[in-house]
């Protein structure tokens, strides 16, 4: 299978994800049961701002609340950690790395994660995808598997192409 150069995938994002509304309430921005100081000032951080306006050192900042995220916030927001995730070409990049595991740990949900919730907020979160976001995402977990050989993204990659074939 050919994968697409980088390029190539970030047009696909910008794309896939153009016309997406950014939410404009707080209570839009996470699950209800979030209610920490981290998960609110992540939804701060990112609130009314466009996806391609959000520098990856806030992305990278906000990481561990990613799957946070209410769907409305996740699929506003998922283009700049999916950006940011393929934004370097360095092995030792300070960002793009720790930025890779937070947010594919929001795209399945993994035996141990052992939240009895998560799966459901998981599903949620990714059913708000339509079929064009859906396939950027899955040309971000083809460029990730092929370049950095990431197992990880190859697992997500495999799961979600199985629930389309």
């Amino acid at each position: 299978m050919q994968v697409a150069d980088k390029e190539s995938v970030r047009a696909s994002i910008r794309r896939a994800f153009a016309n997406v509304p950014q939410p404009s309430r707080i209570e839009d921005m996470r699950f209800p049961r979030y209610t920490g100081d981290d998960s609110y000032e992540m939804a701060v951080a990112l609130l009314g701002k466009r996806w391609t306006d959000i520098p990856i050192e806030t992305l990278f900042f906000h990481r561990e609340s990613l799957g946070t995220l209410a769907p409305v916030a996740y699929r506003a927001y998922l283009p700049a950690y999916l950006d940011a995730a393929i934004a370097s070409d360095d092995p030792l990049d300070k960002y793009s790395a720790d930025i890779c595991h937070y947010l594919l740990a929001t795209m399945k949900h993994w035996s141990h994660q052992t939240d009895p919730l998560r799966g459901d907020e998981t599903r949620a979160r990714l059913q708000a995808l339509d079929e064009a976001q859906r396939a950027a995402v899955i040309d971000v977990l083809r460029y990730l598997s092929a370049r950095w050989h990431m197992e990880d993204a190859s697992e997500v990659l495999r799961e979600w192409t199985s629930e389309h074939s």
